[in-house]
């Protein structure tokens, strides 16, 4: 029971910062789970995605077209794109023939996220203030 009463508090964190920032919080949940030791790390991989299945920013989603702040095209086109990139990539993952490491997918997720966080971090400095 306290079990299910952290992970819903950790997931209703993840939801706000997901709400906030638009980053999936499936990273983050990932990371948290790795360094529990709660499961394996592909498993959680997997068990994460179907957390993309179901329309978890339809809050936000509506929000955002309240105001106006939606851009169709832009929006279709990344959702074809990202989900034919997935599907590939998931593949790879999940392929024998790959044998990708727990490892090498960490060191993949790292530098991805670094490259982010340092792209954000410039950005935000040169930010000029309206």
């Amino acid at each position: 029971m306290l079990e299910l009463f952290i992970y819903t508090i950790f997931g209703l964190a993840s939801g706000f910062s997901l709400g906030t920032t638009s980053f999936n919080p499936a990273g983050l949940i990932l990371l948290v789970l790795d360094v529990l030791g709660i499961g394996d790390y592909k498993s959680n991989l997997g068990s994460l995605l179907i957390l993309n299945l179901f329309p978890i920013t339809i809050g936000s989603v509506y929000e955002f077209y309240k105001a106006d702040k939606i851009n169709w095209p832009l929006a279709w086109s990344l959702i074809i794109s990202v989900t034919i990139g997935s599907y590939f990539g998931s593949k790879i993952v999940t392929q024998k023939k790959y044998s990708l490491s727990e490892k090498t997918i960490k060191y993949f997720t790292a530098y991805i996220c670094i490259a982010i966080g340092f792209i954000f971090l410039i950005s935000a400095y040169y930010e000029k203030n309206i």
